[in-house]
């Protein structure tokens, strides 16, 4: 064996396998399983940063509510404005967040409130980034909420719907005819369709199928904002 083959085969032998390190495949399986998980790492972790930032959206929204309660029943009106991200938010002496939230990506939540000289409603919102949140259909935003129905997610005050102005809730009313309801539930409508005027099709309120798909009565159909319906059944007992 020459000189030269002898300084080959003692390379490719430190190098294929040494005392002290990994054979080359060992090295080619731990490279493969690092690639792997940056792999699994790039695809999957855009969707937990963004449900992250969700869940942060709504506590802060939950703990901006409180603070608006709070300043309610301070000064029995709601503030006609909301204070700058990071912020105090108080009147006189009185502090209600020492720092007000701000969204995860920068810049305020949406605030809306009634236009008059003392609001009696507010509502807060913001865009959830997960659009398959179930929370979405829960706040009933799914279709808008807020000015020009631009928000998915939102809260508002009791006596008002986050998604006022931008779901009409149609049902199938106890005569047999698709229409629009403010309070679905107060007629006991069993099927609610969100903008849908041909109630999924149609309504059939003939025999049994009566209290499985049509209201009990129409008393839902037109109920001011500030009044509670209460159900029929309810009332009855």
């Amino acid at each position: 064996m020459t000189i030269q083959r002898k300084i080959t085969a003692n390379f490719q032998r430190t190098i294929l396998k040494s005392p002290k390190g990994f054979t080359l495949i060992e090295l080619l399986i731990f490279i493969t399983i690092l690639a792997l998980m940056f792999l699994v790492s790039a695809l999957f972790a855009p969707t937990y940063l963004k449900k992250a930032r969700d869940a942060r959206r709504k506590a802060d929204l939950e703990k901006i509510k409180v603070a608006l309660y709070d300043y309610y029943f301070d000064s029995d009106c709601f503030p006609t404005a909301l204070p700058a991200c990071n912020e105090r938010f108080g009147a006189s002496s009185t502090v209600y967040l020492n720092e007000f939230p701000c969204d995860p990506n920068g810049g305020s939540y949406g605030y809306q409130i009634e236009e008059a000289a003392c609001s009696q409603w507010f509502k807060i919102l913001t865009n959830l980034e997960n659009t398959q949140d179930t929370d979405i259909d829960k706040v009933g935003c799914r279709h808008g909420c807020g000015p020009d129905c631009g928000y998915n997610y939102g809260l508002a005050s009791t006596n008002i719907k986050v998604n006022k102005d931008c779901v009409i809730y149609y049902a199938c009313g106890p005569s047999g005819e698709c229409g629009p309801f403010d309070d679905p539930a107060c007629s006991l409508c069993p099927k609610v369709f969100e903008n849908d005027p041909t109630c999924g099709g149609g309504c059939d309120c003939s025999g049994p199928k009566k209290k499985e798909n049509c209201c009990h009565d129409e008393r839902g159909k037109h109920i001011p904002e500030d009044h509670t319906c209460i159900p029929a059944e309810e009332e009855e007992d």
